[in-house]
């Protein structure tokens, strides 16, 4: 019953996907901005920090304050921070605009008008952003002051399609330190043989440009949160080089809300695509014990991804049959209402009295 819901959430986020890419094909932008006067001011800044926000009201004051303490003087332009809300529920929207309208730093909220998930979340902060470099956080963490310029010094003037830094995992519940993220060196090899880099990093913006920004279409095979490291996959397949920032620039908070859970259920799928998409990658290192942090012996059916991307491309025509529908309806019951008013009664009597005595149409 739960793997049913989730087939259903998945499914709804699949067509607003069609719907936000359908609107910003036409000419409308499925995003509104609200900006303070310093953003609006700032013409060139250095960096933008984008930051995914849904759902968490709680923890994104602590985030928006860990980067308004850093540490400006090696960055000639400033920063600029985007906070993307997924359509967020509860008050976070209310928190930020209160934050942007007090502060000096420029930041703009830009809330989406379409729930469709952190990947396209990302992907619409690398559209807005203005500056050369984009550093990628979620609203759930937060940086040290000497991230931002650190991690700017290492990549700019450099090769580097992206550099990142050691994070710090603390339990939200007893504050406490439980390990650290991103602390090895750039290595394909095992890059290839599990994940070990988190989001939380700096990255050339012509770069994720040129690689098609993050991969939307994994929503097709999996859930949400394969994205990074998917991103890291074709940084390593086109041999883009990445570099280690050996210091602690950030905090990553572990708590109940992780999408792990949820992401599990797709194993095997996700596996098998990871496996076609980067075989390359897969036969340049093919004596490894384990691919993609997953056994080498995991496999499907044969036949069975194709079946369960008939099965959630059906799934997707049902619910957007359902949209329709309810569109349809909502338009019927519009002109129902319409032909009962007494304007449009008038209307109609109008057009018979211009028959009846022979008035000519109005071209």
């Amino acid at each position: 019953m739960q793997f049913d819901s989730l087939e259903v959430r998945r499914s709804s986020i699949i067509t607003k996907l069609h719907i936000a890419k359908l609107s910003e094909f036409l000419g409308t932008n499925p995003w509104v901005c609200t900006a303070n006067s310093a953003y609006k001011e700032l013409t060139a800044p250095s960096v933008t920090i984008i930051i995914t926000l849904f759902n968490y009201s709680n923890y994104i004051y602590e985030c928006l304050s860990s980067i308004c303490k850093s540490n400006t003087s090696g960055l000639p332009g400033g920063f600029e921070i985007l906070v993307i809300d997924d359509c967020s529920t509860d008050n976070s929207q209310n928190l930020v605009k209160e934050y942007l309208a007090e502060s000096d730093f420029p930041i703009c909220l830009v809330s989406k008008v379409f729930n469709t998930g952190t990947t396209d979340a990302r992907n619409t902060g690398i559209k807005l952003a203005r500056a050369p470099y984009v550093f990628i956080m979620d609203a759930d963490n937060w940086i040290y002051p000497h991230c931002l310029t650190k991690l700017y010094n290492a990549i700019h003037n450099s090769n580097y399609a992206a550099v990142y830094g050691i994070i710090n995992k603390f339990d939200n519940n007893t504050k406490e330190g439980i390990g650290f993220l991103s602390c090895f060196e750039w290595d394909v090899r095992e890059l290839v043989r599990a994940p070990y880099i988190d989001a939380m990093a700096m990255f050339d913006k012509k770069v994720l440009i040129k690689l098609g920004y993050y991969s939307n279409e994994l929503i097709e095979y999996g859930w949400l949160g394969w994205e990074d490291y998917e991103l890291w996959l074709k940084l390593g397949l086109y041999n883009y080089i990445c570099k280690l920032l050996p210091e602690i620039v950030g905090a990553y908070r572990v708590h109940n809300s992780s999408q792990i859970h949820t992401m599990n259920q797709y194993t095997a799928s996700v596996a098998k695509y990871f496996q076609n998409k980067f075989a390359a990658l897969v036969n340049r290192y093919n004596d490894l014990d384990k691919v993609f942090g997953f056994a080498i012996d995991i496999e499907l059916e044969p036949g069975q991804l194709h079946q369960q991307h008939i099965s959630a491309e059906l799934e997707k025509s049902h619910y957007q049959m359902h949209l329709l529908n309810l569109e349809v309806h909502r338009l019927q019951t519009k002109i129902a209402a319409m032909e009962s008013s007494k304007f449009w009664k008038l209307r109609k009597q109008w057009f018979r009295l211009r028959r009846t005595i022979g008035f000519s149409e109005i071209e």
